[in-house]
């Protein structure tokens, strides 16, 4: 098991450099009132989602995690109804900034628990009518400082003997505990922790696990758009039908359980292992196409007509391209 999942705070208690932060959002949630919203914000891996989970978990509450590729039409039961045992929820709706300004503010408007939003940044103007819904709390980089004890424990109980000084690991995380802990998994402080997309679909289409996995980890994409890269070059990669209709399903599969799963890097694993002939060719992969805001829109229809939720329609639409595409 890796550091970053097997040292991911389990309670408050255990979270970093959160103080002011969480003080904030549990003075929030004291008052919270109906049709009202918290955007929690700040850069990447700094603990926004990590710090709702621990929460959740102290509060007693059922955590309801909703992302992008969620239908409205399965969203709004769901924020208005009691978890398993008639617990109360806590909802926190992932990659904000993805969602449409409409669907935000049904959500918040319907939701009979407190609604997170996690958002990178709360001030681009497609969140302009939402906003006035929503109170902000700003999260920062984690100073070295404060990292440093943290990790020098980590290291004391995993027997590690780093390189380089536990120090250097705190101060070129660039405030990323997560960042921090997978470099002092590797031993390595001063190597360059950012991964371009197209080096983590080569990774993720034809190299083992291991090496999957610290592409994902060190990618500059989230989960949320790596989906959408590895969608649009499953028909790149996969030349033979067979397989690359098992992709398109593999992926569909990802889609529906992507967040009920903490570690990212283990969702997309699997990939190389559908190949019936070793890998012998060189692949130029694509950028995924604007279109797809409107194929969203489009699978949305589809849905409602058909019964089902957006991501099953998706997954259906992409399991028929493949059999097309392949004449």
């Amino acid at each position: 098991m890796r550091l970053a999942e097997k040292y991911a705070p389990k309670n408050v208690s255990e979270l970093i450099g959160k103080k002011e932060a969480v003080s904030a959002i549990k003075t929030w949630l004291s008052g919270w009132k109906k049709g009202s919203a918290l955007i929690l914000t700040g850069p990447s891996g700094v603990g926004k989602t990590a710090t709702a989970h621990t929460l959740a978990v102290d509060r007693g509450l059922e955590l309801l995690e909703i992302g992008p590729e969620d239908s409205i039409e399965n969203i709004l039961p769901a924020v208005k109804q009691r978890g398993l045992m008639m617990r109360r929820r806590m909802v926190v709706v992932d990659n904000t900034n993805s969602f449409s300004p409409a669907n935000l503010i049904q959500i918040i408007r319907n939701s009979a628990f407190p609604v997170l939003l996690v958002s990178d940044d709360p001030w681009v103007p497609k969140l302009r009518t939402v906003r006035p819904f929503c109170e902000i709390v700003n999260f920062r980089k984690i100073p070295a400082f404060e990292m440093e004890g943290t990790l020098a424990e980590i290291a004391i109980k995993e027997n590690i003997r780093p390189k380089a000084p536990i120090r250097a690991f705190a101060e070129l995380s660039g405030g990323d505990i997560r960042a921090a802990m997978i470099d002092l998994d590797s031993g390595l402080a001063s190597r360059d922790r950012s991964s371009s997309v197209f080096e983590t679909l080569k990774a993720i289409f034809q190299g083992p696990l291991s090496v999957a996995r610290t592409a994902i980890e060190n990618c500059d994409k989230d989960p949320a758009a790596l989906m959408w890269w590895i969608e649009e070059n499953i028909p790149v990669e996969f030349t033979d039908a067979r397989e690359r209709a098992a992709a398109f399903d593999l992926l569909s599969r990802f889609n529906v359980t992507k967040h009920r799963a903490r570690n990212s890097a283990i969702m997309f694993a699997g990939f190389s292992d559908l190949r019936s002939k070793p890998y012998s060719r060189y692949v130029s992969y694509k950028q995924p196409r604007p279109q797809q805001a409107a194929d969203t829109e489009f699978c949305a229809k589809l849905a409602a007509t058909n019964h089902c939720s957006t991501r099953k329609m998706r997954a259906e639409l992409s399991f028929m391209k493949s059999f097309v595409q392949a004449g």
